[in-house]
């Protein structure tokens, strides 16, 4: 067991490494711009990624939970429609503790899950990549400073922008520009739909 182990696990570092590789040799090009932007474009790409893996990205057991869920939820809410108010109270609590709760919870557990692997997966990743590439003394070395920004606060504080809070920053600009241009987008398609 251990040597597939270790298999599996060298097989994954030099899947990282290659991605290491790739993105370091895709992104040179756009250095020239400083590291502000490269860094804008990172959190852009995985903000994207993760939108497209998780629409795209759907398991047949987190389906079948889904439908298993909301057949359940159906059976509790036709109990409380019940003439006998008591009675359909009754039925409800019965139906809740019978199998609403364990599909509830199969169906949360199974989401979260999804939610792990397809969105903060690939940003825990990016997050080791950014502190790999653009810690401090890389980013001396690259760009000839320590910091992505600095500031002058008052004649004698600085404040300084490390790589990583300006790519949680940018990550959060991006998460909300996605949202923003995917409203958009089916706002109009929305309308040219109607027409």
């Amino acid at each position: 067991m251990d040597d597939f182990l270790d298999r599996v696990w060298a097989v994954i570092e030099t899947i990282l490494n290659n991605a290491v590789v790739f993105l370091d040799t895709s992104l040179s090009p756009l250095e020239r711009f400083g590291p502000g932007f490269v860094i804008f474009v990172l959190a852009l790409l995985v903000v994207v990624f993760t939108r497209i893996v998780s629409r795209f990205y759907v398991t047949k057991r987190y389906v079948n939970l889904e439908n298993n869920f909301q057949h359940w939820k159906g059976v509790r809410e036709e109990a409380l429609k019940h003439p006998d108010s008591e009675k359909g109270k009754t039925l409800a609590k019965n139906v809740d503790q019978a199998q609403l709760n364990r599909a509830f919870y199969d169906y949360f557990f199974e989401g979260l899950l999804k939610n792990l692997v397809t969105n903060v997966l690939p940003i825990l990743l990016m997050v080791v990549y950014m502190t790999k590439v653009y810690n401090p003394q890389a980013l001396l070395n690259r760009f000839g400073e320590r910091w992505v920004f600095s500031f002058f606060v008052g004649k004698a504080h600085e404040l300084n922008v490390s790589s990583l809070l300006w790519f949680f920053i940018c990550l959060i600009f991006s998460f909300i520009l996605v949202a923003v241009l995917k409203n958009l987008y089916q706002g109009r398609y929305a309308k040219k739909e109607s027409i």
